[in-house]
Formats: structure tokens, sequence, C-alpha cells
């Protein structure tokens, strides 16, 4: 936990739960999903959340307008300026009062994604005005001369590139390094003597990777161009209007799903039909993950284990590991 509030808390509508104790705080997100497991009619135990320190967040979305840049009012589109962030990495923190006087003089507005990935910083402006002019394109370009900037991307075109990188800043990935070692370390405590799995909304292959490396036989699904990262290993499907049916999935003995917020309903009534031994799911949304579960739980899978991981630091936003067993 912070030692002291953020300068920004209760303007900035990014964090809702800064004041709290850290017993406190740890008992309000339990409480969020003890309640839409209820909600479906599921009692459930909880094991111990697993926090993910501050500072650690590698990615993240600012808003600018003008020569404002920073973070949203909660319920709001009114930015907050702000010079920095407790919960960002300290190479996002050192750039972005760069980043701010630099937007700031495009006189423009729209969104600006950063992420941290391991050769350095991948920006990617999307601007609602349209592409900049050539006095703007000069700015931006002399960006390139910060050590720690790898790409600039201006409207889904690279302006500057000076590390190749498979997919754009905007696109998913997990908030933190750490979040993201903690779920898998969470999974593959969990895949027993699984030899053939599907890892569905797989995106780049946070997933799947670790699974092949355990040499298990491996496919990925996902319906964005991430999965193209995973060469033949990932597969390019829509498993929200065209999930995989009982006959595809014959033969497996573990699936894991890492759906986005609105779940995986169409996939799980899928699953719900067959006779998968052992299905894990990683969900950023009780609520969703409750009523698929749900589905799962009323044609014979049993929850073995539920385990919180608080990837959104002081935000009403937590993170699951469910591991069903038929």
């Amino acid at each position: 936990m912070l030692k002291e509030k953020c300068p920004y808390f209760g303007k900035c509508g990014g964090c809702v739960w800064q004041d709290l104790s850290q017993q406190d705080y740890i008992a309000k997100k339990e409480s969020f999903i003890l309640h839409a497991f209820q909600d479906v009619g599921l009692q459930v135990k909880l094991r111990p959340m697993v926090l993910i320190p501050t500072g650690t967040r590698r990615r993240a979305c600012f808003s600018f307008a003008g020569s404002h840049f920073g973070f949203n009012e909660a319920k709001s589109h009114k930015i907050v300026d702000i010079n920095s962030c407790p919960l960002l990495t300290p190479t996002l923190n050192q750039i972005l009062p760069i980043l701010k006087q630099t937007i700031g003089k495009l006189k423009s507005a729209g969104d600006c994604f950063i992420c941290e990935v391991p050769s350095g910083l991948d920006i990617h402006i999307k601007d609602k005005k349209g592409m900049p002019k050539l006095p703007e394109l000069e700015l931006l370009t002399a960006l390139s001369t910060e050590s720690s900037i790898i790409r600039i991307t201006y409207n889904d075109t690279p302006i500057f590139e000076k590390t190749p990188l498979p997919i754009m800043a905007d696109s998913f990935s997990q908030p933190s390094q750490e979040g993201e070692d903690a779920l898998i370390q969470l999974m593959m405590e969990n895949i027993g003597h699984a030899k053939k799995a599907l890892d569905l909304f797989c995106g780049k292959g946070t997933f799947t990777k670790p699974l092949l490396e355990k040499r298990l036989t491996v496919k990925g699904y996902d319906n964005s161009d991430s999965v193209l990262t995973l060469g033949q290993y990932g597969i390019q499907r829509d498993l929200f209007r065209n999930p995989l049916i009982p006959d595809e999935l014959q033969g497996i003995d573990l699936v894991v799903l890492d759906p986005p917020r609105s779940g995986a309903l169409a996939q799980v009534q899928q699953l719900a039909m067959t006779n998968i031994p052992k299905i894990i799911m990683i969900s950023c949304n009780p609520k969703t993950a409750a009523r698929d579960i749900k589905i799962l739980v009323d044609q014979g899978w049993m929850i073995d284990k539920i385990t919180p991981v608080d990837q959104f630091t002081y935000s009403n936003h937590i993170e699951l590991v469910v591991v069903l067993n038929k």
C-alpha cells in the first residue's frame, strides 16, 4: 500500500480506494467477488488475495486535449492533468512530463497509449483530428531522441521505429509483469497431468507459451491480430460468434480461458456439453465469471479454487483465477 495518498486522488478517476487500510481494502474487493457469485446462487470460498506492488503498472492510456494531458475524472471526460502516477513503472513516470509537453504543442485531442516492453517504451497516439502536419511530425520525431522510446505510432501509422514490435501499444497485455507472472504461476500450479490443452481468448500467448514450455500440446484461439504472434500455435477465430463446438473439443484435457470483461458465454455454453476434466478461467470481471461458471457447475464441474489477483490496484476491478474440475 502507498505510504501516502497520491496528490491526484479524489480528482483522477483511476483510483477509488486509496484511502482504505489494507485490511478494509482486501475485504472490499473480496465482498465484491462473493456477492457476484451469490447473485447466481453460488456460495464460494476465496483463497488469499495476491497483491501486486505499486509502481509496476507497465501500460496506461492517457487522454489529451489542447495543453491538458492525464486521466479522466470519474464518470467524466474532464481531464485531470498529471505529471506522475504512483502505480506506473519508473520508466513510464520519467517520460510523462516530456510526453505531456510535446503532445500539448499538437493542439489537438485524443488518446495516448504507452506500454513498456522489455526493449523500451511503445507509444501510440490516436488523434481525433487525423494525421499531423509536418511541424507536428517534427515535434514527435524529436521524441525519438529519448533513449527509452523504441516506437511512436500515430493513428495506426508508425512514424518512428527503433525496434520492430509484433503488436501495437494499445493491444491487450497484462497490466504488469508481476501480475502476469502471478497469473501464470497460478495456472501452472493447477494444470495437473494435462497433455492436450486449449488456450481460449489467448491474445499474444501469455498462457499458451508457458504451457508449450511444459511440453503440452497447445493451440491458442483469439479474434485479435495478436494471436498471429504465436505462429503455428495460434488460430484467429471469433469465439463470441463462432465458438469451438464439442466435436472440436474431443481429446482435450485442459482448457484455459482468459476472456474480456464481457465474459465467454457462447464458448462456455459449448464447453458445458463436453467432459473436459479441467477448466481454468482467468477473468477480470467477477460478474461475468460467476455467470459463466454457474453454467459449468450446473453441468457437473466443481469449483476447486478461486484466487483473487489484485491486478488493478486501488480500482474497483479485480482479477480471478478459477480452477474447475469435472
